[in-house]
């Protein structure tokens, strides 16, 4: 890890691959359906927070932190759903999320090492969502998408404030060697998980 680091900076070094830029084109010319998926994705991290705070209420400084997420979260899923309804879209089901059930299929079972396991695999969720938002805004800039690109770059930060954060609270009790160790055999199954995932609409 590199804590010196800021924004989607240290974001990007948690990661150990890259998105192909072909995604971005992918997510652009089908942006109604990315912003379906954008959707579920922020609501499933509200939800996802909450569920943190509930195993762990006894840790003070996780549920102050994560109560204030999980309204950043909801607040931008609610973003997310006035766009697609300005677009004349709307909001389909939920079709589920690969990878993150894959990631979370990594976590360990003991108590102890289940919590590490859970905030880093939440930092390291939000640090894909924060690169691709960014490849995201790139593309929809070229296309001439301006205002649409500085709201995706404002989300782009959250999201890495949110990795972060997660990454710290793990840091706080495990101390950073170990998180360091386990984020970076995360990271490496989170980049063979990503390289099997097609080309899709998808924030994931």
């Amino acid at each position: 890890m590199t804590p010196h680091l800021h924004g989607p900076r240290f974001a990007d070094s948690l990661l150990l691959s890259a998105t192909s830029p072909e995604w971005a084109s992918v997510a652009a010319s089908q942006l109604d359906a990315t912003l379906a998926d954008h959707a579920h994705c922020e609501k499933k991290a509200a939800v996802s927070a909450l569920a943190l705070i509930n195993d762990y209420p006894e840790d003070a400084r996780l549920v102050r932190a994560l109560g204030h997420v999980a309204e950043e979260e909801i607040a931008h899923f609610r973003e997310v759903h006035a766009r697609l309804l300005e677009r004349g879209a709307t909001l389909d089901r939920d079709r589920g999320d690969p990878y993150a059930r894959a990631l979370l299929a990594l976590v360990r079972r003991d108590n102890r090492a289940r919590k590490l396991d859970r905030l880093l695999v939440c930092a390291l969720i939000e640090a894909r969502s924060c690169e691709r938002f960014g490849l995201l805004r790139g593309e929809l800039e070229l296309r001439g998408e301006a205002a649409l690109a500085r709201w995706y770059q404002r989300l782009e930060s959250a999201e890495a404030g949110h990795a972060a954060l997660f990454v710290h609270l793990a840091s706080d009790e495990h101390g950073e060697t170990e998180t360091t160790t386990r984020v970076g055999e995360l990271a490496r199954e989170e980049a063979r998980i990503v390289a099997e995932l097609p080309l899709a609409p998808r924030i994931h």
